[in-house]
Order: C-alpha cells, then structure tokens, then sequence
C-alpha cells in the first residue's frame, strides 16, 4: 500500500502548505513545496479501514448469507467492515494523485521531467522497509517450520511480483502476504514518469481512460471465467482503475478548487461510504472462494470502489488542518508503516498472548492490543529505519513534499 502505500504529504507545523518557498534546501529551491495535512489523515483512514477488516470480517462473515431484507442494520455493518479491504483502493487512488500532482510539478518547473531521479525516490522511500519485512517474513517461515509457500511468494515479491504469485497460487499463510500492493504499486510506477514527460494533460486523462477500461476487460474476463477472489484482487490490471481516477482527480483539482462546507463534506463522505456498501452487498465485489458474481456485477462492483474511493478523497480535500490534531497527522504520516506491520501484530496477540474473554470483549481486547503494537513498531521503523533513507531522498527532491 501503499504507500503503500506512500504519500508525499508532510507534517509541517501542522498547517495547510502549499506554497512555493525558497527557504527549505537547495535541491528544492526551485520547486516549492506541496503539502496538504487533510491528505495525511486520509491515509490513516484508508489504514484503518483496513486494519477494521483484517480485525472483524472473519466473525462477520456468517452475516454475509443472510437473505436480503433480513438484519440490514448487521448487514450494512457487514458492508462497512467487508468494505474495509477497498481501503487498499483508497491507497492507491491518493498515491497516484500525490505521485502526478508531484511529477507535473517538477515538469512546470524545470521544463523538464528525469525518471532516473524520480525511480531513485522511490527506492529510499519504499524498498527499505518493504525488504525488511520480506526478510523478516522468510526468516519466520524457516524458524518456525511454517507454510513453506511463504519462501516462494517471498521470492515472487523480491522481483516486485508478489501479487503475480496471488493470483496465481492464492496467498500465503503469512503475516506480510498484504505486501502484494506494493508490488502492484511499484509495477504501475516504472511507467509513470515517462508518461508525465511524454503526455500532455489531455493525453494523461485520454491515459487514464485507457486503464480503465483495461480493467474492465480484465473484470469481464474474470467474471466469465470463475476466477477465484485472490485472482481478482491482486490483479495489477484490476487495480490499475483506482491509479487511473487519482490521475484523474489530479488533473480535475489542478482546474478546479471545490469550496465545500460542512455538511457537504459530510455528505460526500457518507456517499462514499454507500458506494462500497453497495458494492459488498448488492454487487458481491468481494465474493468467497472461486465463485465471482458474473462479469458485470464485478465490473459495476469494482466501479463504485473507485468511485467511493473519489469521493472519499474529495470529503477530505481542502478541509482545514485545524480539524485534524497533530497526532492523527503524525499517524497517518507513519501510516506505510501501520501497514507494514499490523497483520504481524494481530497474529501475535491472536496467537502468542492468551485472552479469557470471548465474544466481542476479547475481540475488541485483540484488536486495541494489536493497535498499540502495531503503532510501537511503526513509530521505531520509520524513527530507525525509514528516516535515514528519507534523509537521502531529500537530495534527490525537486519539489520538496517531505520535511524531516
């Protein structure tokens, strides 16, 4: 996830940047810095929403074959906590717009665009803690005589292909197999600076329309052909829709300043919030086992995500930093990795520490232990490991985006 999952918004005083000040360093001088705050607490939702779903869903799924009509209040809950997993989508969607809206900086300011320097920040920014988590996750597969498909996948992921080896071969019993989205991150971004020095904006948004409906080639092959869940998924092509609308998004906010009040803010974002429900409950996005819903529901399943997903970003875009605490910017700055390291956590506490007490106390005990652990290790991996690299990217910045 990105981040996945990464974002290139900054705490910074904990106030809305977006100015083109010469005082930062010079390797930045000349492009300014972009930083919006609201964007930060967006990708904390989007990690909490996925950390919902990796908590919940595994007791709510019986609520899933209740007959339509029945219990809506559980299903609607079913829909919010099954959701969840689009929050990857949600990743996704905010990369792409922060990684352009960057690119098409460095491209106005310097009339010109160097994909070498752009593959270079990403590198200090992503593979640092992406291949200590693979390690970690070999080292634990070997140690304790576990699923031996771990090693392959870690291999398949080492190449950047680890969501090719989901697709394929399903996921492995590991705590890091959610390191799949990086790989389709990484995948996506080997073409994105040449596309941003070669295309004008008109030919990015005629792009952008290009990789949907590749996207829905591939949903309507898959439908057709009864490809498993995993299959769908962790499809790079699948996924390439949600890259494709934040381009989209960040074409649209570069002509155009939406001035939203409270109460449209608010109502964007429960019309996010519909937009993935509908897609568990009515168009059966995400399905169990290899039996999809049919072409066409997948299509128009997968249409609302990104959709909600656009909403989502809107609800949240220009909304005053003074809403959002310093501590909730700093999480969501952190949030690559919360995301790293939370089904690590979950599975230590579900399966290392003992819990007397059933039911949805020892479901919300887990779940806030888990939490805590998993705050505790992203705040020493991005403190021990993640800055110093970061350190470096700065060298490489033509827009500055990530004060240290």
């Amino acid at each position: 996830m990105n981040q996945v999952v990464t974002s290139t918004a900054e705490l910074e005083s904990g106030a809305l940047t977006c100015e083109t000040s010469t005082a930062d360093r010079p390797a930045a001088r000349s492009g300014g810095r972009f930083y919006r705050p609201e964007l930060d607490a967006l990708r904390l939702l989007a990690f909490l929403l996925v950390f919902l779903h990796h908590a919940a869903v595994g007791y709510l799924d019986p609520i899933s074959a209740t007959p339509a009509g029945s219990k809506w209040i559980f299903r609607i809950f079913y829909g919010i906590v099954a959701g969840g997993s689009f929050g990857v989508c949600l990743f996704f969607v905010l990369s792409a717009f922060l990684i352009f809206e960057l690119l098409l900086r460095e491209r106005a300011t310097t009339s010109d665009l160097k994909p070498k320097q752009f593959y270079i920040r990403r590198i200090l920014r992503i593979w640092p803690l992406y291949f200590v988590a693979l390690i970690i996750a070999m080292v634990a597969m070997v140690v304790t005589d576990g699923n031996r498909a771990a090693i392959p996948w870690a291999i398949w992921s080492a190449f950047l292909a680890g969501n090719w080896f989901v697709v394929i071969h399903g996921f492995p019993e590991s705590p890091f197999d959610l390191l799949w989205s990086i790989s389709v991150e990484e995948q996506f971004y080997l073409a994105a600076p040449w596309v941003v020095k070669f295309f004008s904006p008109r030919r990015l948004v005629v792009f952008s329309f290009i990789l949907v409906v590749i996207a829905n080639v591939w949903l309507f092959v898959l439908g057709a052909a009864h490809a498993h869940s995993y299959s769908v998924g962790a499809n790079s092509f699948v996924q390439f829709q949600n890259f494709a609308a934040g381009i989209l998004l960040c074409l649209l906010l570069r002509t155009w300043s939406p001035k939203f009040g409270a109460w449209q803010r608010l109502m964007t974002f429960l019309g996010a919030v519909i937009c993935w429900i509908c897609a568990i409950d009515f168009f059966k996005t995400r399905f169990a086992g290899d039996q999809p819903p049919g072409s066409w529901h997948l299509i128009g399943g997968y249409g609302l995500v990104s959709i909600g997903c656009c909403l989502f970003f809107l609800a949240f875009w220009g909304a005053d930093s003074k809403l959002f605490p310093s501590w909730l910017i700093y999480l969501g700055r952190i949030s690559y990795g919360l995301y790293v390291f939370h089904m690590l956590c979950m599975y230590i506490v579900g399966h290392g520490i003992p819990f007397h007490h059933a039911g949805v106390v020892g479901v919300l005990l887990k779940g806030a232990l888990a939490m805590a652990m998993t705050i505790l290790l992203a705040l020493i991996s991005y403190r021990y490991l993640e800055t110093p690299f970061l350190r470096l990217k700065k060298r490489h910045e033509i827009v500055a985006s990530r004060p240290i």
